[in-house]
């Protein structure tokens, strides 16, 4: 399996531009992947650098319905008209962010592309493929997370806490090896990882690749130390797993966790390839 990033917050060095989102690029099993899209069409100019067929891919995953993963959608499909895009049902309804206790401010995908004839909504868990399976409708069992508590969805001319619904994980399994790709892990990482584990598809290593939703957690105070370690804990519970944060988890949660779990958590960044 080969696993690209062709966007994340952070360059991982000068001959690759980033942006605040997420895009993969996934090869694995005979199959070509994009999972998320970034804001736009810089995941396409990464992958022209990073020598990555997006044009020949075979399907697209999208995460979840916001627009830092899903603004480029439109810009796949002109270069690769006919691949299915695999979506939980909820993506399409309309995501916001909450600010200063009252304004909510659009942040879900272009309602222009939700017509797409391509888009497939799932509504339960699905195998894309042998070895390729996205799960959708994640409990947030242990919900002691905050960082999420500012985004809402529509809920008739009023809105509610987002519930996540339109959040799905991908997981693959090649060899001995699963991994798991958790964009943004809004329902909480942690309850992620557990429901994965019901379901039995996790394995003896696993390599989870997330944002976990952190983002300014420590600076604000949104997330206790307590909490933070609680969360490390949790996370810890599940041998033989390497977690790569990235995106929305935050460089001071980051820094955090990492007194915690050690070498069982590593950064990543925008340009990097991993070979599994």
């Amino acid at each position: 399996m080969k696993i690209t990033l062709l966007v994340e917050n952070t360059p991982k060095d000068a001959s690759i531009k980033a942006e605040h989102g997420l895009s993969f690029f996934i090869e694995t099993g005979g199959k070509k992947i994009l999972l998320d899209t970034g804001q736009r069409s810089l995941f396409l100019e990464n992958a022209a650098l990073l020598g990555c067929d997006v044009a020949g891919a075979d399907f697209a995953v999208l995460s979840h319905g916001h627009s830092d993963h899903s603004g480029g959608l439109a810009a796949f499909r002109e270069v690769n008209p006919n691949a299915p895009i695999y979506m939980a049902k909820a993506a399409t309804r309309r995501c916001y962010l909450r600010r200063f206790g009252l304004l909510h401010f659009n942040v879900g995908m272009d309602r222009s592309f939700t017509s797409d004839p391509g888009i497939v909504l799932l509504d339960e868990d699905r195998k894309l493929a042998p070895g390729i399976d996205v799960v959708v409708g994640i409990p947030r069992k242990a919900d002691y997370l905050t960082t999420s508590s500012n985004l809402y969805m529509k809920n008739g001319v009023w809105y509610k806490r987002d519930d996540f619904s339109h959040e799905l994980a991908l997981v693959i399994r090649e060899g001995g090896t699963t991994c798991v790709f958790s964009s943004c892990s809004h329902t909480g990482l942690h309850n992620i990882m557990g429901c994965l584990a019901e379901k039995g598809l996790l394995g003896p290593k696993n390599l989870v690749f997330a944002g976990m939703h952190l983002y300014h957690a420590m600076s604000t105070r949104t997330e206790s130390p307590a909490l933070l370690d609680r969360f490390a804990e949790d996370l810890a519970a599940f041998p033989g797993t390497t977690y790569y944060a990235g995106h929305c988890t935050g460089q001071e949660a980051y820094e955090h966790l990492k007194t915690r779990l050690g070498d069982r958590i590593q950064p990543m960044s925008c340009g990097e390839v991993f070979e599994v």
